[in-house]
């Protein structure tokens, strides 16, 4: 099993991964967490690092490439309706329930395969018609101001 991860999905991977007998192999681009990388070498996962001028494209290019070479699955956790549907359907309403007496003016997320912004945000904008969504990035791990061109869906995600 290949994906291509900042980390949360690649160490759920890589403990499924473990549990079941699979090989795992995450493609991570060279800024991104150090300690998740051991963290998943540690249960067993191959990690391969790609260079940090191509971050999210690089990895994601790599998995897709040792997929083609050697017949391997590819997980998509990119190109997957499962990862934004599930915040519509858990994190935005836990959101909302948690802010029953006074809307929200703002909500600042981490953008990393786009599914908690599109999900909970679609939630959220719901409730709240006039809330202003922020996307935050770590400065070293720029996926949205990286200037590398990206395909994004039109709702932004």
């Amino acid at each position: 099993i290949v994906e291509a991860t900042s980390g949360n999905t690649g160490i759920a991977l890589a403990m499924v991964c473990a549990q079941r007998g699979y090989r795992c192999v995450i493609c991570m681009a060279e800024p991104f967490s150090v300690e998740r990388r051991k963290l998943m070498r540690m249960l067993g996962a191959k990690v391969i690092v790609t260079p940090k001028e191509s971050l999210g494209t690089g990895m994601l290019a790599k998995a897709v490439e040792l997929c083609a070479k050697h017949g391997w699955f590819l997980a998509r956790q990119f190109e997957n309706d499962a990862n934004w549907r599930y915040h519509e359907a858990t994190t935005g309403p836990e959101i909302v329930s948690a802010f029953p007496s006074r809307p929200l003016d703002f909500w600042v997320s981490g953008y990393g395969t786009g599914g908690t912004y599109h999900g909970a945000g679609k939630v959220l904008r719901e409730a709240w018609p006039n809330l202003r969504i922020v996307l935050a990035e770590p400065e070293e791990a720029q996926i949205l101001a990286s200037k590398i061109p990206t395909e994004f869906k039109a709702d932004g995600s």
